[in-house]
Formats: C-alpha cells, structure tokens, sequence
C-alpha cells in the first residue's frame, strides 16, 4: 500500500505489497504489506482514511496513525451512494463492450457476462488447436473466424475491461478522499481523474501492456 502524504488517500497494488511503486515516490509513505504489521496498518488505514495523523519514526517512516474526528455521518452517506453509482456506471460500461478491427471484419462486440463466456469458449477452442471457432460481431451474422481474430477479440474485451475496472478503482479511491458532500456529489463517470491517480492509472495500466508485449 502507498498512502498521499498529502490528501491521504491510498492505492493498493497485490502484485507489489512492499514496493513505492508511485511516480512520485516521495510524495506517498509505503506500508510493506509482505510483514505482519504492514498488514495491520494497512487494514487500520482503510477503516480510518483520511481520517487521521501519520505517525513516523526517526526515519521519517510511516509507523502507525491516529485517528482524528470524523465529519457528520452525511458525507459517508453521500460517499457509499456515490460508489454504488460509479458501480454501477462501470457495470454498464463494461457490458457495453467495444470496437474492434479483425482481419476478417470490423464491428462492436458486446460484453454481458453471457458473452464473456462465449467469449471464453471461443478462446479456450483455439487455444486447445482450433484453426477457427464461431462468433458473431453485434447485428452481424455468426461467422467462422480464424484463431486469430479469435485472440483479437479476447484481448480487446480484456483491455476494456481492465480500463474501465482499473478506472472505477481510482474513482472509489478519490471518492473515499473527498471531505465535503458537494466535491462527493460532483464526481461523475468519466470524469478526468485528479493528477495523482491519473499518473497512477497510467502507470498501471501501463505496466499491464509492457507485460503482454513479453508475453
């Protein structure tokens, strides 16, 4: 976990627990996750953010907080109906789908969890051998597409849905920081998230295209 030395907001990476893997490293304090009492703090700075004080140690080290009073119950209540919104709108999103260009074709794919799985199966055939496997582009007959265009689909349905999954993460961390209702109730689906998490964002999904390009 990485906390905001200055808003306090958090992020949280699972695949790098004990690492500041912020842009700005001296901006945010780290919470090595990998140790038994990383872990508690973190624990007791999602139950408290951004309620409280650092507490460091000689080493200028986050070593613990303090929480501090919290606001009228109101601004949580606008907060919990925001994040079930932006939920809601990310839902949406997803399902929507995207475009795609394929060697065959080019159209609009949609994504209801129906067509993830078939989406799946289409996959798994051709990555089990199969030279081609049928599906069909939204108001498009059902066609045959090669194994190639079989992967150009999954991987255009993947990187939608990590963009607008990765994107609600950052709109629920800006949310959980904001201290006025009226900066809670101005937060809309797409909207351009504040520097910090954008750099984050990028930097993550980012990171994701540089692994696949390995791959």
């Amino acid at each position: 976990m990485i906390v905001n030395k200055q808003n306090k907001c958090y992020c949280i990476r699972p695949d790098k627990p004990s690492t500041n893997w912020a842009l700005e490293t001296g901006a945010y304090y780290l919470v090595n996750e990998a140790t038994a009492a990383g872990k508690a703090l973190a624990e007791k700075i999602i139950q408290q953010a951004p309620y409280f004080d650092f507490v460091l140690d000689e080493h200028n080290q986050l070593v613990d907080i303090t929480p501090t009073e919290r606001p009228e119950e109101a601004l949580e209540a606008v907060q919990s109906a925001k994040l079930t919104e932006l939920s809601a709108a990310c839902s949406q999103a997803i399902i929507s789908g995207c475009d795609v260009a394929l060697s065959t074709a080019s159209g609009h794919i949609s994504l209801t969890a129906e067509d993830q799985i078939n989406l799946t199966a289409a996959l798994n055939a051709v990555e089990q051998g199969a030279a081609g496997y049928p599906y069909h582009l939204d108001g498009q007959l059902c066609a045959i597409f090669p194994a190639a265009d079989i992967r150009l689909l999954a991987q255009a349905a993947a990187a939608h849905k990590l963009y607008h999954t990765t994107y609600y993460n950052h709109l629920a961390a800006w949310v959980r920081c904001c201290t006025e209702p009226a900066e809670v109730q101005a937060i809309t689906y797409g909207a351009e998230l504040p520097a910090d998490l954008a750099a984050n964002m990028a930097n993550i999904l980012g990171g994701v295209e540089t692994e696949n390009e390995k791959l």
